[in-house]
């Protein structure tokens, strides 16, 4: 009993990891953001930057993500303090500095980077 339920434990992890890990609807304009040199700030707290991950899907994975959080809570005065530049969450950055605040659907990312969706 006890080696089955491993098996079965460990073929559920193993289908969660190549699930994460698999291709997404938008690998190709999050990649392309990323080789330009597109980032995303984040804070692990923030809605929004959740819901720019759903919108994403696992496509998110792909892009370079910063965290402007300190873990162990939010400092009202100064939430973003390992950003201070950042006012807001989640906020896209082009290589050149150009920045834009908000949740963003694919199509305006695709713009805003000068990518193709797919």
């Amino acid at each position: 009993m006890v080696g089955l339920a491993i098996l079965v434990l460990g073929a559920v992890i193993t289908a969660g990891v190549i699930k994460k890990n698999a291709p997404g609807e938008y690998d190709r304009l999050t990649q392309c953001i990323t080789d330009q040199g597109g980032k995303i700030y984040e804070a692990y707290w923030c809605s929004a930057c959740a819901q720019q991950d759903e919108l994403l899907g696992s496509s998110h994975r792909l892009l370079n993500r910063v965290e402007c959080t300190s873990p162990g809570g939010v400092n009202k005065e100064n939430p973003f303090d390992l950003c201070p530049d950042i006012t807001g969450t989640p906020t896209w950055e082009k290589a050149d500095g150009t920045r834009e605040t908000g949740v963003k659907t694919p199509e305006q990312l695709a713009k805003f980077f000068g990518c193709a969706i797919q």
